[in-house]
């Protein structure tokens, strides 16, 4: 006899069942139902291939949301594009110095931070993976933004073009010059002979085998300890005979020192002697009046004398008949 269900049971079970499963999903989903996470919006110019919805958006490398949407805007003027990515950010997770949350989804808040350097930047997770996410930080190089009157549902944060970007746009360039120094390099290369380039290095190689095992290099090399131990003795002697000067040159010095100084004493008493005599000689002492007195009578019979030479030889007859008699 079987057993007949109990509808009440049955439908309890399942009410049960449902709250219990919309109690786990709120939960889990929590932070996103309950917390405050409103989106913004930037504009990239340039790809974003490897960014994806779920992708990460970091403040500083720190998880605080992630990106909801990403869209594709084309200028049909100049053909250019824009990428209009919206995100979600968790304010909760952005705090100041003193402990409140920082109000970014507040216009005046977010104009304040714009002016400060905020900026969104795509960043690459991996080099392997290629995955990207936007990475919000304060670039105090950055300047004040070009605004472009958008509509909007969010609020925008303006970007700064990535790594990659910045790369890109000189790439072609730099890409066509490695080529052309590639294809120079190859061309110098055909240009070498190198069959003649190997032949020289063997040669060289050779030669320096040569050298190496010549008995004239040997000799010289047996030479060598031979060589450097008369160098020694050579120098051995130079300090000994370095000495020996010394001890002869201390007497000498000390003989030279002697005799100066006694050469010094003899010249001063010379120079007293002098400055007596000088004293002595002179006109106003008696020495010196009676060598002045000398020296005059000397003059005149000079004088006299050179008289008598001159008459003489006007009148060489005047010794036999002598001189005439003065006249009355």
């Amino acid at each position: 006899m079987s057993i007949r269900a109990n509808p009440t049971a049955i439908g309890l079970f399942m009410i049960g069942a449902i709250a219990l499963t919309v109690l786990g999903v709120a939960t889990l989903a929590s932070n996103a139902w309950f917390g405050e996470r409103p989106t913004f919006i930037s504009f990239f110019q340039e790809s974003v291939n490897g960014l994806e919805r779920g992708a990460a958006v970091k403040f500083q490398g720190v998880p605080v949301g992630t990106v909801s949407e990403l869209l594709i805007q084309i200028d049909q003027v100049d053909k250019t594009f824009l990428v209009p990515v919206e995100y979600e950010i968790d304010l909760t997770r952005l705090t100041t110095e003193i402990g409140e949350f920082l109000q970014l989804d507040d216009e005046e808040v977010l104009e304040r931070q714009i002016a400060d350097g905020l900026r969104a930047q795509l960043q690459m997770e991996s080099l392997v993976t290629g995955i990207l996410y936007i990475e919000l930080s304060y670039r105090p190089e950055a300047v004040p933004p070009t605004r472009v009157a958008r509509q909007t549902a969010h609020p925008e944060i303006p970007t700064t073009p990535s790594l990659l970007a910045a790369f890109g746009t000189e790439a072609g360039s730099l890409v066509a010059d490695v080529l052309q120094i590639l294809f120079r390099v190859n061309e110098m290369l055909e240009e070498v002979d190198m069959q003649g380039l190997n032949e020289a290095v063997v040669a060289s190689a050779q030669a320096v085998e040569r050298l190496v095992g010549s008995p004239e290099l040997q000799a010289a090399i047996n030479e060598v300890p031979g060589m450097a131990d008369q160098l020694s003795r050579t120098l051995t002697e130079f300090e000994e005979l370095g000495d020996r000067l010394g001890e002869a040159i201390g007497p000498l010095q000390s003989g030279m020192e002697e005799t100066l100084s006694e050469t010094t004493l003899t010249l001063q008493a010379a120079r007293k002697t002098f400055e007596g005599a000088q004293g002595m000689i002179t006109t106003d002492s008696g020495i010196g009046y009676e060598m002045e007195q000398a020296l005059i009578s000397l003059r005149e019979a000079t004088e006299a004398l050179r008289t008598f030479v001159i008459t003489l030889e006007r009148n060489p007859d005047m010794l036999i008949r002598g001189t005439n008699p003065p006249r009355r």
